[in-house]
């Protein structure tokens, strides 16, 4: 907590000298943190439904699925 004070002087002072470009960097970054966990929730989520459908196919007899794969939807690579 010891840095509080110099950070919130350099963000006023950068609202103050930059208001449109520092507007912009504090909304990126609301941004970046917001898709981070929301993409956190959707990994846990998923991985309850892929429990779930493990133990369903366990109990009926039927071979199990794979191994767990997340595809982050924000910075999804093409699967080969």
């Amino acid at each position: 907590m010891q840095g509080t004070y110099l950070l919130a002087a350099l963000v006023i002072a950068a609202l103050i000298l930059w208001p449109e470009e520092t507007s912009v960097v504090l909304t990126a970054a609301s941004i970046k943190i917001q898709i981070y966990f929301l993409n956190l929730r959707l990994k846990w989520a998923a991985w309850r439904m892929y429990r779930s459908l493990v133990k369903v196919c366990e109990e009926a007899g039927f071979p199990s699925p794979g191994p767990f794969v997340f595809v982050d939807i924000w910075d999804r690579e093409p699967l080969d």
